[in-house]
């Protein structure tokens, strides 16, 4: 059971990352990007269910005859299901992000600060 939690908790948390830093990056941001309390909420989301995914596979590479055995047909679909999604959403998801990184290495000047002259920061 420990394998099916951690391979559908590994597989949500790259599907998450995948949006959230497509909607990030993108040439225009998602609306909820800017909200404050939304962008934090999906970190600490983000932040929590990896570590919880990487512990569920190392207790269940711990005894993994147990796990295998545990586990019926509708077990290994699920996990086969978390899998494929997975790989096939995070680069449909992340797809807008590197778009955007492409676009942006060629950009002439990136700096969106008005630059000063070292006399006028002096002064």
């Amino acid at each position: 059971m420990d394998i099916l939690l951690g391979v559908g908790t590994a597989s949500v948390t790259a599907i998450m990352f995948c949006w959230v830093y497509g909607a990030h990056r993108k040439p225009v941001p998602a609306g909820w990007t800017r909200w404050p309390g939304a962008s934090m909420l999906v970190c600490v989301a983000m932040t929590l269910l990896f570590p919880l995914s990487i512990g569920l596979l190392i207790k269940a590479a711990l005894h993994p005859v147990a796990e295998i055995i545990a586990l019926d047909l509708s077990g290994w679909l699920i996990i086969a299901g978390a899998t494929v999604a997975a790989l096939v959403l995070c680069p449909v998801l992340i797809r807008p992000a590197l778009r955007e990184k492409s676009a942006m290495q060629q950009a002439v000047n990136r700096n969106v600060a008005p630059t000063h002259a070292l006399d006028d920061v002096a002064a």
